[in-house]
């Protein structure tokens, strides 16, 4: 891989001084300066710099004027992410001194050339979604763009009835003097080319391309009618209509009269009997509720005018259009769930990422959970919430951020003070600092670090920051931005980061700020605010600790210990029903067998058998509350715990043991006294079998299993000897 920087002083406006940070930049293959990169004669050093040196990635040290730079890249052959722009102008030289500005500027290219050196090669997803829509529900709205569609898909129309109502006709279609229609052929009952499903959905399930629709049948079997009209006539509510086939509307008051009127028994008004429609795309209008996911295109129209409506179910079938055939997205997540503690053996357990994924890309059958790619929007929050880390951002993934963090904050020539991260929204975050740079104001050299979305970062992240010398850390990003309802994941992680620092007597240094590109003032003066209650971190000098692991839990447990260090106390904070996924486990001994049920489920190991012991490591505890289920003699109970003081210790911990039972005859340990004497009692209650009596049996409980095979054979060829 070629890179090459171009570095622009955008007509000496910038207070940047680009020769020092020229000098910075060691792993590079052309780094240019130039005073007006973005016009013609700066654009040809561009050209001519990847002909000759071969360059197949671009860093691009300028303004906010990406768009001219991507045509020039894409013109030359360059991938779509073989571009990087790096807005230096409104994010480092018109806002801050030139010293501030220009090591800035350093820690900001460095960063951005290692993220070009390590990020994953991209990978596409490609879905053969296929010809099949399914419409739901809308009412003539419903059938006019089911006709619509027919002529350039395979549509199914799914609604509990069909009324032969004008009034949306009366709206679209053209109408002579009187009144009356004068396309009669243009009927909205009409439906030829469409497949027609009468009923109610019940469920639906699947993603894009394989939609499965549960759908409750008409009450009048469309096999076994003969469409002969009796029904309708002897209708006193006018509940059944007969195009495009016969069916009884929610008016119905199950008086019975249709029944006893059809000659071919075709209605039964308490069918309860389910088909399952099978659709790549759903088109949703109406009341009905569907999740939020790829695929299915629900009409949220608040608005009585059927004319509304369908715009906006065209709108819906337009996406819906654009979707037929083999559809191809980027993946944006990477999943290993071998440890995933969602569940096991038919056990629900954790459902974190679950809960808190906002577009449906997580769902969930019985114990196990699935990702689906098409749906999922890269907004990194089931990374971030996820005790384990088992899915990673591919773009932004904990080693990424990691090693991003380490440049921007690491060992320099001259400090920032204070020192201050800002891990930012690549969206709202972004067009904050643009809009705020491009006003000249001054404010504290914070170091962005971009994310997809500020919901992204754990508070692992955020307690690494300090161990890597930052004095703060703000979170930059709007409500829109976090993907989840009033930036919860956001808040959790600024929540449990402070309450972490206080327990280490270092007071609050995180900042949860709200970027707002209309309100570039009151950004502002938040992040001045914030710098002015910030004394140089007493950790920051201590050095960071190596990180083996960088899985969230792993990280926690390693910064814990190292916060316990550096400040040479173990906290004593203890937080009782806390929301963050901690818990302390406790086993009643008089019920426990010390079975292994507990330890088989423990997706982290939390729970150990030493021999005779079941013993726990607090801090591997999720709180996934799996062992608890699991546990056939319910003696085994989870409560919700932050103790910080286990944290710091990792000592295991005996919450149960038994005496171990050696075999009578070879003296080999092979049971516990607690399973033994549970053993006898279920075989009590048995009572005798037809080939020892109850006493006998629980003689032979005595020995190992393989001597109490022995004995038991010994013990019949002796009855036999006897009966001869």
């Amino acid at each position: 891989m070629k890179t090459g920087i171009f570095l622009c002083t955008c007509n000496k406006t910038s207070s940047i001084n680009f020769k020092d940070v020229k000098k910075s930049i060691k792993d590079a293959d052309v780094i240019e300066i130039h005073d007006r990169l973005c016009q013609d004669d700066g654009l040809a050093y561009i050209i001519d710099d990847i002909k000759r040196k071969d360059l197949n990635t671009v860093l691009i040290g300028c303004t906010s004027k990406r768009q001219i730079f991507e045509d020039v890249v894409g013109d030359m052959g360059l991938r779509s992410d073989g571009l990087i722009t790096l807005n230096l102008r409104e994010h480092c030289g018109w806002i801050h001194n030139e010293s501030d500005a220009t090591e800035k500027a350093k820690r900001l290219i460095n960063a951005a050339i290692n993220h070009i050196k390590n990020r994953q090669v991209p990978e596409n997803i490609t879905v053969d979604v296929g010809s099949k829509i399914a419409i739901v529900g809308g009412g003539a709205v419903g059938i006019k763009v089911a006709k619509d569609l027919s002529k350039l898909a395979d549509v199914q129309l799914l609604v509990d009835d069909i009324k032969t109502d004008c009034s949306f006709c009366d709206a679209i279609l053209p109408h002579n003097a009187t009144g009356k229609c004068d396309v009669p052929d243009r009927c909205l009952v009409d439906l030829d080319g469409v497949s027609v499903h009468i009923g109610s959905v019940k469920d639906v399930n699947g993603a894009i391309g394989n939609f499965s629709i549960e759908m409750l049948k008409n009450t009048i079997d469309p096999e076994k009618c003969i469409e002969c009209g009796r029904c309708v006539d002897i209708c006193q509510k006018n509940a059944i209509q007969s195009s495009p086939i016969y069916s009884i509307s929610n008016v119905c008051n199950k008086c019975g009269d249709c029944v006893d009127a059809c000659p071919v028994g075709a209605i039964d008004l308490e069918r309860e009997e389910c088909e399952m429609i099978k659709s790549g795309q759903i088109i949703a209008l109406g009341d009905w509720t569907f999740p939020a996911q790829a695929g299915i295109h629900v009409v949220n129209v608040e608005s009585d005018d059927p004319l509304e409506v369908y715009k906006g179910a065209m709108s819906a079938t337009l996406n819906a259009i654009s979707n037929l055939g083999k559809i191809e997205k980027q993946k944006a997540v990477d999943v290993n769930l071998d440890r995933c503690a969602a569940g096991k053996s038919e056990v629900v357990g954790c459902k974190l990422c679950e809960t808190a994924c906002q577009h449906n890309a997580i769902t969930r059958s019985d114990d196990h959970i699935s990702f689906d790619p098409m749906t999922c929007k890269g907004c990194g929050i089931c990374t971030s919430i996820c005790p384990t880390s088992l899915p990673q951002l591919r773009e932004c993934s904990n080693d990424m951020i990691d090693t991003q963090m380490e440049i921007l904050l690491g060992k320099v020539k001259k400090e920032l003070e204070p020192n201050i991260l800002a891990f930012t929204c690549s969206e709202c975050g972004l067009a904050a600092l643009d809009a705020v740079g491009r006003k000249h104001t001054q404010y504290p050299a914070i170091l962005p670090l971009f994310v997809p979305c500020i919901g992204a970062i754990s508070e692992a992240h955020i307690l690494r920051a300090f161990d890597l010398g930052a004095d703060g850390v703000i979170l930059l990003g709007c409500e829109k931005c976090q993907h989840d309802a009033d930036g919860k994941a956001s808040k959790s992680a600024v929540k449990f980061a402070n309450m972490t620092l206080h327990a280490f007597n270092l007071g609050e240094r995180v900042k949860l700020a709200c970027s707002n590109a209309d309100r570039p003032d009151a950004f502002v003066q938040a992040v001045i605010d914030f710098a002015e209650t910030l004394g140089p971190s007493p950790i920051k000098r201590e050095g960071a600790v190596r990180l083996d692991k960088t899985a969230k839990r792993y990280t926690i447990l390693e910064l814990m210990r190292s916060l316990s260090s550096k400040t040479k106390m173990v906290p004593e904070v203890i937080e009782k029903d806390t929301e963050f996924p901690f818990a302390s486990v406790a086993i009643d001994s008089s019920k426990c067998t010390v079975c292994n049920a507990c330890v088989s489920m423990c997706p982290m190991d939390a729970i150990v058998k030493r021999e005779n012991k079941i013993n726990f490591v607090y801090g591997y505890c999720i709180a996934c509350g799996m062992c608890e289920k699991a546990c056939p003699e319910g003696a085994l109970k989870v409560e919700k715990i932050l103790d910080f003081a286990k944290l710091v210790d990792l000592k295991e911990e005996t919450i149960a043991q038994s005496e171990l039972v050696r075999c009578v005859k070879c003296e080999k340990v092979y049971i516990t006294k607690a399973a033994l004497d549970k053993t006898i009692s279920i075989l009590q209650s048995a009572g005798d079998t037809d080939e020892f009596s109850m006493k006998e049996r629980i003689e032979l409980l005595k020995y190992c299993e393989d001597c109490r095979v022995v004995v038991a054979l010994e013990k019949l060829l002796a009855r036999a000897e006897v009966e001869k």
